[in-house]
């Protein structure tokens, strides 16, 4: 069995963060180790607080975890700190770990930031070049690349910029008007993985699904173009899947594919 470590928040309502991943890990066949890097308070209405874990507890994890087992593929979520961010990038660096995807979560949907200002510029300077795969969302995209993504063209014109900083880029378009469209730039071909739009408001947890669904199948030895496209696939069922869970937006429930 093949073991996937995450290193993220946690999310006490179970709908994204760790919560999401291990649900993730579990139903496509592997095993989830975990790293947490902060813990909301949160519900289905928004957060109403985040405790950030100290930079060297979030290695004593990682050491307890690399002392013991080997993980195949990483996926990286919320860091929340500029500490977080600089730990985990030379815990990485030093072990020299293989397929880790980089999901760069920069706020939640309801605008509560999850990474502080001052983790931005290392995280782009020193997490973000030792990645295979980064899958920023519309917004997260627009940040890093310093220009706005509102549409398709602007997308494949932003992973083209973003392959710059090293990894390969997944660009995930959930939040395009008419249709579902995740951009794929490997340094040599644009990619382009479409569905039309799910009517749905419960959504909540997608972006971890997804970016832990591809980095569970590199861990699985597929290659970026393959796991991109079953990420696309898994996430698009999870939200198809998704269920009221309090008197805000739902969550997603990951799943075998419909």
């Amino acid at each position: 069995m093949k073991n996937i470590l995450v290193i993220a928040g946690s999310d006490s309502c179970g709908g994204a963060g760790i919560q999401a991943d291990i649900k993730t890990i579990s139903s496509l066949g592997a095993h989830a180790l975990t790293a947490i890097t902060a813990i909301t308070a949160q519900n289905t209405l928004g957060i109403s607080g985040i405790h950030k874990v100290p930079a060297a507890f979030i290695s004593k994890q990682l050491d307890g975890i690399i002392d013991d087992l080997a993980p195949d593929a990483v996926k990286i979520g919320m860091l929340y700190s500029r500490g977080a961010v600089r730990e985990v990038a030379k815990w990485i660096k030093t072990h020299k770990l293989p397929n880790v995807v980089l999901d760069p979560i920069l706020k939640a949907s309801t605008g509560v930031r999850l990474l502080e200002s001052e983790a931005l510029k290392p995280m782009k300077e020193f997490l973000i070049p030792l990645a295979r795969v980064i899958t920023p969302n519309l917004y997260e995209a627009g940040v890093l690349s310093g220009r706005q993504v509102r549409d398709l063209d602007e997308m494949v014109e932003t992973s083209r910029l973003l392959k710059g900083l090293g990894p390969d880029v997944v660009i995930t378009g959930g939040h395009l008007k008419d249709e579902c469209v995740d951009v794929l730039y490997d340094g040599k071909t644009i990619h382009r993985f479409s569905d039309l739009r799910i009517d749905t408001i419960h959504t909540h947890g997608s972006g971890c699904v997804f970016s832990t669904t591809l980095a569970t199948f590199l861990g699985k030895e597929k290659d970026v173009i393959a796991a991109t496209n079953l990420a696309h696939e898994f996430a698009r069922s999870a939200i198809l899947r998704g269920y009221v869970c309090g008197r805000g937006a739902g969550v997603v429930r990951p799943g075998p594919i419909r």
